[in-house]
């Protein structure tokens, strides 16, 4: 289903007056008698409860308008403008109130309109209306070696445009059951880019490297309808509610494979379509067992059934085909999921310093899906063969947690916490695939999984004086996972060209953390907030045939600092620092010979740092300047031998603004900001320069 946007004489009604928007420009300069100026019937400040906001704007850029716009979400060219904000609210009897909220800002596709009618004796109405967009660009890999990048094989600024609608109802009768019933519908509708990214082979060597560019063209549609019922039953609180949501999906991705390298160019066009009915059903109850005792359950059922559509095409961009992909058509197919869960929590507090709380939750899930789909055969003629791929599967699962939860508050400005976490799960999936539905398949596997998954967290606050606080955490967890193939007819023998996913036998997890924050007042107008976390994980695996290793570590410290000073009376400064040093090493990167160099340590280590000054200039005017800074320094060049990743890039962005209080009811902003960005990880070409200017009214009525 598709949604067109609004005209354009229902966006310059919503938007407002164009003179009321331009003038909001021209607020400094206006004559003395309008500050003075008073209705018949003057409201005091404290009773202007409704307002309007008037704002228009612009950027300015120079360089890469696709990145810009997918950074800050906002057009790279030309003017927006429209409503910011409006608030009315109206009240009726005595506890009831209408509100009525909006913002429509014209050429940047931001909508929204909300109304309610609330009266707490008697129910509520809710409907709410909001579109915006997401901006994208679909600007793909770089090779420093040779300065090979594909960003001319379409527009890079690409549009997601997402809808949401909804609307509310309830019943809240007192000392009946109250009743709640909502609908949304929820759309996205657009372009974005894919990491999954096309090949080329205009490399050093010839090599074979995925740098071209890829496209999503997303529509997507959910309804979704709930209906729930809660009500007390002495001290109990009971509640049951059900939900169905219907989805629709339509997506394709593009892909052009070898660009530019004549009959090896192509056009991979894969279609993905799925549509999906969910259904569920919930009910808790919360009882006061006594003035120690509380007592929670919950319980939830859902099923999912999906199907499946699609196909996957090659196009010639000069004919004839010379090479082609993996292709396919009649995609058909689906799923189907149960899915039980079962809450209970216990909560016991024997004083006012202690709260121990035990609880258990299982859920059990059982899902089937099956896929057929008809191979694609030949190269300048494509042919669809009568010969059908299947697959199948049977997954059934069980997951079964516990924890308890202890916090003590009996020693003077302190707080102590802990919390234990054990989850025991078991599951097993059968797989079938064969190239021909009258034949038997070709790869089967089942499947035996086990986890223990445990996790222990211990923290203490210690409040010494009003100005001085501190607060500690660590946690430890362990994820132990076991897999045996019962049934495996691949072989996992090391000269095996097909050990995936049966050769995996031991997988573990361990990860340690801590953290230490503290605020300090050491005078009434400075205070200071710091924080530092450490964390370490480690992955083991085992696998057949050979020993096991470590396969992963990855180390992480952020470093925090906030300063918040207010050295006079009309001025205050705060600045921001966080450091952060990750990174993750694997065996992979000490390989050598012919794998050398070819997978690298992934490192993320930024820092951040900004500060903001606010001036009040006079007893209606004040002064904001901002400036912040972001780099990162990661990115290795290993072209020759690999694909480069990590990320290099700086960011500088300045921002001031000036507020006039014209009068109690009319304030006036204006705003401008710069931002510098350069990107090493594309060899400069999302590198932008940009200018922006908003200037808004604000009227109080």
């Amino acid at each position: 289903m598709k949604y067109n946007h609004m005209d354009g004489d229902r966006l310059r009604a919503l938007a407002g007056s164009g003179a009321l928007v331009v003038g909001a420009c021209f607020a400094w300069a206006l004559p003395a008698w309008a500050e003075d100026a008073k209705p018949t019937e003057e409201k005091d400040a404290s009773e202007l409860v409704n307002w309007v906001e008037f704002g228009v704007g612009g950027n300015f850029v120079n360089g890469s308008r696709a990145q810009f716009q997918e950074q800050n979400g906002t057009p790279a060219t030309g003017a927006y403008g429209g409503i910011e904000a409006f608030h009315f609210e109206l009240p009726f009897n005595q506890k009831g109130l209408f509100t009525l909220d909006g913002r429509g800002i014209f050429d940047n596709h931001d909508y929204s309109i909300q109304l309610a009618l609330v009266d707490p004796d008697k129910g509520y109405v809710r409907v709410g209306y909001t579109e915006f967009r997401t901006y994208y660009d679909a600007t793909a890999g770089y090779l420093p070696s040779n300065g090979r990048i594909f960003n001319t094989l379409y527009d890079n600024r690409l549009e997601l445009d997402r809808i949401h609608a909804s609307f509310a109802a309830g019943l809240t009768l007192p000392d009946k059951p109250s009743i709640s019933f909502q609908y949304d519908l929820s759309t996205r509708d657009g372009s974005k880019g894919s990491t999954s990214w096309g090949t080329t082979t205009l490399t050093p060597g010839g090599l074979r490297k995925l740098i071209a560019p890829a496209l999503r063209d997303i529509d997507e549609t959910r309804h979704a309808f709930g209906l729930g019922v809660q009500h007390n039953v002495g001290n109990t609180e009971v509640g049951l509610g059900g939900r169905y949501e219907n989805q629709d999906n339509v997506n394709k991705r593009f892909l052009i494979q070898q660009p530019g390298e004549g009959t090896r160019s192509r056009i991979l066009t894969t279609t993905e379509g799925v549509s999906a009915d969910l259904g569920n059903f919930h009910a808790y109850t919360d009882t006061k067992l006594s003035e120690h005792w509380q007592f929670t359950t919950g319980y939830s059922f859902s099923t999912l059934h999906s199907a499946l559509s699609g196909e996957r095409r090659n196009t010639a961009i000069v004919t004839p085909l010379a090479t082609t992909d993996t292709r396919y058509a009649n995609l058909a197919g689906g799923s189907d999921l149960k899915q039980h869960v079962v809450n209970l929590n216990l909560m016991y507090s024997p004083s006012t310093n202690w709260y121990v709380v035990p609880a258990i939750r299982v859920e059990s899930q059982n899902l089937d899906g099956q896929s057929t789909d008809n191979v694609i055969t030949g190269t300048a003629i494509q042919t669809v063969s009568p010969v059908t791929q299947f697959a199948n599967n049977d997954r059934g699962a069980l997951y079964v947690a516990e924890s308890l939860d202890v916090r003590y508050v009996g020693i003077k400005n302190w707080a102590f916490y802990a919390r234990a976490e054990l989850s025991e799960d078991r599951a097993n999936l059968k797989e079938n695939f064969g190239t021909n539905l009258l034949t038997a398949p070709t790869i089967r596997r089942s499947t035996d999984w086990d986890r223990l998954l445990q996790k222990y967290s211990v923290g203490a606050n210690w409040y010494k004086t009003r100005n001085l606080n501190f607060g500690a955490q660590y946690y430890h967890r362990i994820s132990a996972n076991d897999y045996t193939s019962d049934l495996d007819s691949t072989s996992n023998a090391t000269t095996s060209g097909d050990r995936f996913p049966g050769y995996l036998g031991t997988q573990n997890f361990d990860v340690d953390c801590v953290n230490f924050r503290t605020t300090w007042r050491p005078i009434p107008k400075l205070t200071l907030v710091s924080r530092y976390d450490f964390q370490i994980s480690r992955a083991y695996t085992e696998v057949d045939f050979l020993p096991g290793i470590q396969s992963a570590d990855n180390e992480r410290h952020l470093f925090g600092e906030t300063v918040s000073w207010t050295p006079l009376t009309w001025m205050y400064l705060q600045a921001n620092a966080n450091y952060v040093l990750d990174t993750t090493h694997s065996p992979v990167e000490d390989l050598t010979g012919a794998m050398a160099g070819v997978v690298l340590s992934a490192p993320n280590n930024y820092w951040i740092a900004g500060g903001t000054i606010g001036l009040v200039l006079d007893n209606k005017t004040d002064l904001q300047t901002s400036y912040s800074r972001y780099e990162a320094n990661n990115y290795v060049d290993n072209s020759a031998v690999g694909m480069p990743y990590g990320s290099g890039a700086q960011e500088d962005e300045v921002s001031s603004t000036l507020v006039r209080r014209i009068s109690d009811r009319l304030r006036w902003t204006l705003r401008y900001a710069y931002s510098n960005y350069r990107d090493e990880t594309s060899g400069g070409y999302m590198n932008y320069e940009a200018h922006g200017i908003l200037s808004t009214l604000h009227y109080r009525f």
